[in-house]
């Protein structure tokens, strides 16, 4: 059988790898618990239940946060199963950032990571892709990629600490609502329902949705399914092959100038720009 994991990079200290699992594989519900202290940047949406924890979707909005054993269990979202990239650190070092924000992971340092994820921002996203891609193209020196590592899983870290202090203010209620209107997001990029509709399947009024929704995500739900739609892209943009204006169909962009509007706005660049940038760094 396949391997699930494809290492790209690793030293004695760091890790780095892709992670692919089509919805027909059997390994999809449970692949087994993790094996490393990492940060996960999904590429697609599932939803991910860790041991004695509520359910949440994973999509490319947030960086998902493992200490080894942890067991944790997915269900179906997107068509294209689950699709992302991992970076990992040793134990030593992984305790060593925890401890930074909580003195507490030493009482625990066989699991330093308490955050389960972590909000990723449009910079630390594209971070991400882009040290990524440097790594797969064997383009980065040594010393300069493990530091990179530790930086971004030490920077998701400090999000999820942030994020878990926020949750904490939010009843069961309001974020089940949230986690279950992000998949019902994910798993529309390319369609156009209004709000009306979005409230009506997720059984609530269009006030409330809108509401509970900024309120816990600090975004619309335009915006949020907006940036998902771009983040998607961004994947598809390492693809040498792939057209540009198919791309922008295929994220539920109108049109290719679209597209390049919503590129530029949200990230600062046209997509031929962040293209040559992930391909060429």
């Amino acid at each position: 059988m396949n391997a699930l994991d494809t290492i790209v990079f690793e030293t004695p200290i760091v890790r780095a790898a892709r992670f692919r699992c089509a919805t027909t594989d059997r390994r999809f519900r449970d692949s087994g618990p993790a094996e490393n202290c990492a940060v996960v940047f999904p590429r697609t949406a599932v939803w991910l239940r860790y041991a004695d924890a509520p359910a949440f979707v994973a999509d490319p909005s947030l960086a998902t946060i493992y200490n080894p054993g942890q067991e944790y269990t997915r269900e179906v979202i997107s068509a294209e199963g689950d699709s992302c990239e991992w970076f990992g650190v040793t134990p030593e070092i992984a305790l060593e950032i925890a401890a930074s924000f909580d003195a507490a992971s030493y009482d625990r340092v066989e699991r330093p990571f308490a955050p389960r994820a972590a909000p990723v921002d449009r910079a630390l996203y594209l971070a991400q892709r882009a040290l990524f891609t440097r790594l797969e193209n064997r383009t980065v020196d040594r010393l300069e990629a493990e530091e990179a590592i530790v930086s971004l899983v030490t920077a998701v870290i400090a999000r999820g600490y942030t994020e878990a202090k926020q949750s904490r203010k939010s009843d069961d209620a309001r974020r089940d609502l949230v986690e279950r209107a992000k998949a019902s997001l994910s798993r529309s990029l390319t369609d156009h329902r209004g709000l009306n509709e979005l409230a009506s399947e997720l059984g609530v009024s269009p006030f409330h949705l809108c509401r509970v929704f900024r309120e816990h995500t600090g975004s619309t739900l335009h915006e949020f399914k907006t940036d998902l739609r771009l983040r998607y892209a961004l994947g598809r943009l390492t693809e040498r092959s792939a057209d540009l204006s198919r791309v922008a169909y295929e994220c539920g962009f109108s049109s290719h100038s679209h597209f390049t509007a919503a590129m530029r706005s949200k990230f600062g660049h046209t997509p031929s720009a962040l293209r040559n940038d992930l391909t060429t760094t």
